[in-house]
């Protein structure tokens, strides 16, 4: 299991990663959809919010809901988006920061019993729906004709200045 001095070292890279993704839209392309039943790219971009907020909420509310999923970001721009990303980073690294070893080591099941795990072991879960909904956004970009970067090129946070 991760550390939450590795989560404080692997989640904002990661969140980078995702808002330098981002930045390859223009905003016309924020409605497009990849495919029938396919989540926009505004969608896409909410969702990673949303997710975001979720991992805030396991390291910060005595109970984690899926409610925490339904909070509304900024994604109408590009721009907007890529604050929202920033934002969302802010406050995940803020609360992991703040919250007890105990806290963190907590079992809880918000998903049901088969997801039963302490909650810095679901905020290590969720890197990975992170980087699925990135590698999905990859190819909303390349469907809109954008090159998407190499996953591991380095980045740094000038990617939120837009």
């Amino acid at each position: 299991m991760m550390t939450r001095a590795e989560f404080l070292k692997i989640y904002p890279l990661q969140a980078l990663r995702t808002a330098r993704v981002v930045r390859l839209f223009e905003d016309k392309d924020l409605g497009l959809k990849p495919g029938e039943g396919s989540m926009s790219t505004a969608e896409q971009i909410q969702h990673i919010c949303q997710s975001h907020n979720f991992i805030r909420g396991l390291f910060e509310d005595k109970v984690v809901a899926m409610d925490l999923f339904q909070k509304p970001y900024d994604v109408s721009s590009v721009r907007a988006a890529v604050k929202s990303i920033g934002e969302a980073r802010a406050e995940v690294v803020r609360a992991a920061k703040a919250a007890s070893d105990d806290f963190l080591a907590e079992q809880i099941e918000p998903f049901g019993p088969e997801w039963k795990m302490s909650r810095l072991m679901l905020a290590e879960v969720m890197l990975d729906h992170e980087c699925h909904h990135r590698g999905q956004l990859t190819v909303y970009a390349r469907v809109a004709g954008k090159v998407p970067p190499m996953v591991y090129a380095p980045v740094d946070e000038k990617v939120l200045e837009i």
